[in-house]
């Protein structure tokens, strides 16, 4: 789901900057038609060449003349030297649900990623930051709550009610440090907020979206299927599919990835685990944590938690699968781990200073809230993980998000259903094969849901493929400019 969807120590989202907290404060007035750019001032962490900017939306979109909000956007200008045509503004949405866009974008305009010449000269950049993230009405929850160690995996009714009531807590807490908007912050009024900012900007929509961006977009294009020139999907996932489908397709990605990465962590010379037979360090790394938690001396109580079991292991390792470059970063948490310190694979503390962490759930249990209603349910889940799954028994962030959500005072507002998505111009999906959290499964699903699509694959590792600079961002950023696809059933090698 996730570079993104975002939870617990894996942050699946590609935003390089920390997100400061910013509360937005919810009022009753009438909202502005237009979109005012002017320096950053009230947020001097970004980069001087950035444009900030607000725009107010209801809170409850059924109820428009209601509470309402700031949206917090930015906006990087093409060069004003640029001899390119200007296409317009093309949005950017890194994923989570919980990354912030304008964090992204930042990230951009500080030279901290790399971004093609060519898309920087015919775009202005936009971020917006989703509603309940970082510039954008920030969920705020009781970071004591979120901190207590509740186990996603409950071997005992006893477990399991625990697990629902530090869910109902925790949904209470954020309600009541956040307001009345965290009822609301579901991926349709996410798409509505997005569309608001379009309409402002009196253009149509250039979106390019990745791991949950991609449901953000495919959403808005079941919604706004006239009002789009250029739609890319970066690492599909599929907002269809019941919780045994989700726990299988992803937990058996993710399982794929590490299989994978056995083998090179047993072979490659940059490993420190060269030599050695991997998957079984793997198992023994399991089995010692399932006894007694593994120290982890470089945390503290304000950072990271100070010891790690067995499924935070399970859960944590997912994010160091998400990039090919972290992979000598695995191996060597792994290496720690087998001698006594599993720092690299402890789950991270939340904070008032940084609410980053609350997004995915206050987000995601409105999207995806749990149908399992007993203990028994719960464990006829596990088994698929165990049997189908055994490497991470059923791990993955679509785990965590229905452990999380079992329980959550908060209505689902958008439930998972087929979307019928019929565009006037093609929407260009994008899918690695061996993606450890958006399933390939997923994007080919996307296929019946996305009628006027072409599907370009990547026959390669990791989450998403835009951020990698090989021949499938080279594809993406020309379909962005030009609008000219790849063939059907291209598939790239980088």
């Amino acid at each position: 789901m996730s570079s993104g969807r975002t939870m617990a120590s894996y942050i699946l989202c590609i935003a390089l900057v920390a997100v400061p907290a910013f509360a937005t404060p919810i009022s009753r007035h009438t909202p502005r038609s237009g979109i005012s750019w002017g320096n950053c001032t009230v947020w001097p962490s970004l980069p001087a060449n950035l444009q900030c900017a607000n725009l107010s939306v209801p809170v409850n979109w059924d109820a428009p003349d209601g509470d309402h909000f700031n949206l917090g956007m930015v906006r990087l200008p093409r060069p004003s030297n640029s001899t390119a045509e200007r296409v317009g503004h093309l949005f950017i949405n890194p994923g989570g649900p919980g990354g912030s866009a304008v964090q992204t974008v930042a990230s951009i305009a500080g030279g901290l990623r790399n971004v093609s010449s060519s898309l920087l000269n015919s775009f202005d950049l936009v971020g917006v930051d989703p509603r309940g993230v970082g510039h954008s009405a920030v969920s705020q929850c009781d970071p004591a709550i979120w901190n207590e160690r509740v186990s996603q995996f409950p071997k005992t009714k006893e477990d399991y009610d625990r697990l629902i009531d530090h869910n109902k807590r925790l949904g209470e807490s954020c309600l009541n440090r956040t307001g009345d908007v965290i009822n609301y912050l579901d991926t349709i009024s996410a798409v509505k907020d997005h569309e608001a900012v379009r309409a402002a900007l009196g253009e149509k929509m250039n979106w390019l979206g990745l791991s949950y961006g991609t449901q953000l977009g495919s959403q808005y294009a079941q919604l706004f299927p006239d009002n789009i020139r250029v739609m890319v999907l970066d690492g599909m996932l599929q907002h269809s599919q019941t919780e045994s489908s989700n726990i299988l397709i992803e937990s058996t990605a993710y399982a794929a990835e590490l299989e994978a990465f056995f083998t090179w962590a047993g072979t490659n010379e940059s490993s420190p685990l060269k030599g050695q037979d991997v998957e079984k360090l793997w198992y023994t790394i399991l089995q010692n944590a399932t006894d007694t938690p593994i120290p982890a001396p470089d945390c503290n109580n304000t950072t990271c938690r100070q010891d790690v079991n067995e499924e935070e292991i399970r859960l944590n390792a997912q994010g160091l699968l998400l990039r090919t470059s972290t992979r000598a970063t695995f191996a060597e948490a792994l290496l720690q781990a087998s001698e006594g310190n599993a720092s690299l694979l402890s789950t991270p503390l939340a904070s008032d200073s940084d609410p980053s962490l609350f997004a995915g759930i206050t987000i995601g249990c409105q999207d995806w809230s749990s149908y399992a209603s007993s203990f028994e349910d719960f464990q006829a889940k596990e088994r698929i993980g165990e049997v189908y799954a055994p490497l991470n028994k059923g791990a993955c962030q679509s785990w965590t998000l229905q452990a999380s959500c079992v329980g959550w005072p908060s209505p689902i507002k958008n439930p998972p259903a087929k979307l019928n998505v019929q565009t006037q111009k093609p929407i260009l999906m994008v899918n690695a094969i061996r993606d450890p959290s958006t399933s390939y499964t997923w994007a080919v699903g996307m296929l019946e849901e996305v009628k006027n699509n072409v599907l370009l694959t990547r026959n390669g590792d990791g989450h998403t493929s835009w951020g990698l600079g090989g021949a499938t961002t080279d594809a993406i950023n020309h379909f962005l400019i030009s609008g000219e696809l790849p063939a059907p059933g291209t598939v790239l090698e980088s």
